[in-house]
């Protein structure tokens, strides 16, 4: 044995634990992948090799001998080149299924796009030069799949990928899907460049003409968040994690709208994650608390109720509803503090009538997606029967765009609510979409005019002419109609003038915590008896 294989060998057997036999690792030898295309090749080079080599026997039998064993040579080309064709079409048939087989591997089964494995090696590919990525997402697409069903959806993700694939490459980009209603689009060219504009000004355009399929016409809209490569990220993960911030953005304003990226929106969205980290944790640590706001009867200008609002007390800081809401909205968070506010209010009620001996009502704001859960109905049938409250104290706010939604089935929820004995009311009446064929429909007792109409309506004639309409409406269909806003002795005359029964706002009190609200309370009843 040579000198180096012995140092070697030594080396081996010294890393081995001791009492350890050695044992040799010989490189394997490599494997050779036997695909469809060498199969074709080698089929071609097979006939080829029988053709020639039948003709060559054909005449040398020939010249030797008689025309019957011709015969049985020409017989021999036949089955060669039957067997040949034979093989050829199989080894056809295999190597059409294997680039079937490739392109399945690297495309959405049911639009035919790119997915997004196909999606993230393009972006590792790119020459280091200006390009866009933009992430985009159908704007209410689960409202349309929850309308419609989920084989109305995928047609519609058929057709829509069809016109943003047109509409993209047209302008040179390149589609891919994501995943559900998600997609991206790859341009050359910086973010600033009017071309880029000028792409998706025609891809928004093209998505928001109507989209007709079995009888329904739909409309919709795209929110997108666009990054730029290399300057917002050199490497997939980076430009991704980035887009999809634009991208929220781009939701949380509202949709409809492209918000390109900056380094505040990772802040942004940290801040979030925090945010419902904290807000996760906020009600078993009883941080949450509620402020009750005073609405007054204009008739004798009396205590009717109070608006329950939600407060969160996060150490010294009082966040505001407007901050944490719509955050405990997207998160699903709001089912549950829903449900805890209600509880609350239950509680507050019984407290406030044994100590005040008065009965009045208190209204709660239900969120769409609390109004929608499964479990929203059974929740309020078990905590009347556990409080004892009487039900005609709680009167329910709902928002217009929430019975709207899904109008025949919010007509048997509330007709259910109202049968338990429940108050109802349309919240911000105004600012959503109603039709006055199922206005009529819904059990309600009060329209709240929403206080951006309240604001103006004494300089702004449209917004007068609106409270005006609103407070006869309510009142040609039995309702009784509350004002929101109400800041001014100006505004309450004005609204007392027009007929309006009850006002809310910081003119008659602010939002009071449960203590003041209960003197408030008492101060009233002192009054009333005065």
């Amino acid at each position: 044995m040579s000198t180096t294989m012995s140092t070697a060998m030594n080396t081996v057997t010294s890393s081995l634990p001791s009492g350890a036999a050695p044992q040799l690792r010989l490189p394997s030898a490599p494997r050779l992948r036997w695909s469809a295309c060498h199969s074709r090749w080698a089929a071609y080079a097979l006939l080829v090799c029988l053709i020639t080599a039948s003709v060559a026997l054909s005449v040398l039998i020939e010249r030797s001998s008689g025309s019957g064993m011709t015969r049985l040579v020409h017989l021999f080309d036949i089955v060669a080149l039957l067997t040949g064709a034979f093989l050829l079409y199989h080894v056809r048939a295999r190597f059409r299924v294997e680039q079937q087989l490739v392109h399945q591997a690297g495309h959405d089964p049911l639009t035919g796009l790119a997915h997004r494995r196909s999606f993230e090696a393009r972006l590792r590919s790119l020459p280091v030069r200006p390009h866009a990525v933009v992430l985009g997402t159908i704007d209410r697409f689960s409202r349309i799949v929850g309308g419609y069903g989920h084989g109305f959806g995928d047609r519609m993700i058929i057709g829509l990928t069809s016109r943003i694939r047109q509409a993209a490459e047209a302008r040179g980009g390149e589609v891919y899907r994501l995943d559900g209603a998600n997609f991206a689009i790859l341009y050359q060219g910086r973010l600033d460049s009017p071309e880029f504009d000028a792409a998706i000004s025609a891809l928004r355009a093209e998505v928001g003409q109507p989209y007709v399929c079995e009888g329904h016409e739909v409309f919709t809209t795209l929110s997108l968040g666009a990054v730029c490569y290399p300057q917002d990220g050199a490497e997939p993960e980076i430009l991704l994690r980035n887009a999809d911030a634009a991208l929220q953005a781009a939701r949380q304003a509202g949709g409809d709208t492209l918000v390109h990226y900056s380094e505040s929106l990772n802040a942004q969205a940290g801040l979030r994650l925090d945010l419902e980290a904290q807000l996760r944790r906020a009600v078993e640590r009883q941080e949450l608390e509620l402020h009750y706001q005073p609405q007054q009867s204009l008739s004798d200008g009396g205590l009717i109720g109070f608006e329950a609002l939600i407060r969160w007390r996060r150490g010294e800081e009082l966040v505001s509803p407007a901050h944490f809401i719509p955050l405990a909205e997207e998160s699903g968070l709001i089912v549950s503090i829903g449900e805890w506010v209600l509880e609350e209010v239950c509680r507050q009620l019984s407290q406030w009538q044994a100590d005040s001996g008065r009965r009045l009502v208190v209204a709660v704001n239900i969120s769409p997606r609390q109004f929608a859960a499964p479990g929203f109905l059974a929740h309020i049938e078990a905590l009347l029967a556990s409080t004892h409250i009487d039900p005609s104290s709680i009167e329910l706010e709902i928002t217009e765009g929430v019975m709207m939604e899904n109008a025949e089935s919010a007509i048997v929820l509330l007709q259910r609510l109202r049968a338990l004995g429940l108050r109802l009311s349309i919240d911000d009446f105004g600012t959503g979409y109603s039709s006055l064929a199922y206005l009529s429909r819904f059990p309600i007792d009060k329209l709240k005019i929403d206080q951006s109409f309240v604001r103006n309506m004494g300089t702004v004639k449209q917004q007068s002419a609106i409270v005006q309409a609103t407070i006869g409406l309510g009142h040609s269909l039995g309702m009784t109609v509350i004002a929101e806003g109400v800041e001014t002795e100006a505004q309450r005359a004005l609204l007392h003038s027009w007929q309006c029964d009850e006002i809310q706002g910081y003119h008659y009190s602010r939002p009071l915590p449960a203590r003041a609200a209960l003197n408030f309370l008492q101060g009233s009843v002192q009054l009333r008896a005065a």
